[in-house]
């Protein structure tokens, strides 16, 4: 139960900012509250020992009445717990529900940067995956040129093609048959192979 509530109503936020600094600083009391009437008009709202209170409000109307306009002030000794209940129970659930508001505005905030980290790295790692696989690529057709007979720039020169190797046989027919593809080439056998480079050079003929 709250002992006593002292209201300070003054015309001006200034005014009332002042009245609130007197209170603390003139007796041991505590802020429950700042209400804004309306009209420039703002309340004050301190609690405590019934003395302490008195004493708040009085050096607090002396203070507003040097700087702004004094409205009103009060002091009720003995605060009903209903009155307490309807005053400061209401404002207590509407700070807490917006304290939620803000931890969750939070967690949303903090969830949608680690999605946005997340999704940079998913795409860099796919920029990086790209990269090498274009890499790979250079690679083996650079292998490929250097593992050409040198014969192979010329078709009329034919190699000797049963010394050549199954590898070598594929990359020169690919070089003599471009329509051909690797895979087609891999499911021959050599005999197949030196069959269909022979078969190149006599249609080059």
């Amino acid at each position: 139960m709250i002992n006593a509530l002292g209201l300070v109503e003054t015309i001006g936020y200034v005014a009332a900012i002042e009245a609130l600094d007197v209170c603390l600083k003139s007796a041991s009391v505590k802020v429950v509250g700042i209400q804004k009437v309306g009209q420039g008009i703002v309340t004050i709202e301190v609690t405590g020992d019934v003395g302490a209170v008195k004493s708040a409000v009085e050096a607090a109307s002396d203070a507003v009445g040097r700087i702004g306009t004094l409205r009103a002030t009060h002091v009720i000794p003995r605060l009903h717990n209903d009155v307490y209940e309807t005053i400061f129970k209401k404002e207590e659930a509407v700070f807490e529900e917006n304290t939620q508001v803000e931890v969750q505005e939070d967690i949303v905030k903090k969830e949608t940067q680690v999605e946005i980290q997340e999704t940079s790295i998913e795409e860099n790692t796919q920029v990086e995956i790209s990269k090498n696989e274009k890499i790979e690529k250079i690679k083996e057709t650079i292998e490929v040129k250097k593992e050409l007979p040198e014969a192979s720039s010329d078709k009329k020169v034919r190699p000797n093609l049963s010394k050549l190797s199954v590898k070598e046989l594929k990359n020169l027919a690919k070089s003599l048959e471009s329509k051909m593809t690797y895979k087609e080439l891999n499911s021959l056998k050599k005999e197949d192979l030196i069959s269909l480079v022979d078969k190149f050079y006599r249609e080059d003929e």
